[in-house]
């Protein structure tokens, strides 16, 4: 026993008999091991939980940036199509003008 269990011990036994004050201490140790048990198993849950729904966001989080991933993929894609267009366009309208003017000196 603790110097404090000891202190209530024989506080206990001043006003109670020797065995009405060890059944009260171990009352009072039995209910504090219940409640520190309580407290546990509620820790313990809510340690459980809360470890689930982290996952379950990881889980979101890895989704979605693989939908990201795909999707950049898609719109560079899109951008070198763009840019491959835009050159032939250009390439073709510097041929058209060259074509009008060969042809304005031909005509002339």
């Amino acid at each position: 026993m603790s110097t404090l269990e000891l202190k209530v011990y024989e506080i206990f036994k001043s006003k109670f008999t020797e065995q009405e004050a060890a059944t009260v201490i171990e009352y009072i140790e039995t209910k504090t091991k219940e409640r520190v048990e309580e407290n546990t198993d509620i820790f313990k849950t809510l340690q459980t939980k809360d470890l689930e729904t982290l996952r379950k966001e990881i889980h979101t989080v890895f989704s979605t940036k693989t939908e990201l991933k795909d999707e950049i993929h898609c719109l560079e894609l899109q951008l070198y199509k763009a840019i491959f267009w835009a050159g032939i366009v250009q390439v073709l309208a510097v041929l058209g003008g060259l074509l009008a003017i060969v042809k304005f000196m031909l005509s002339k």
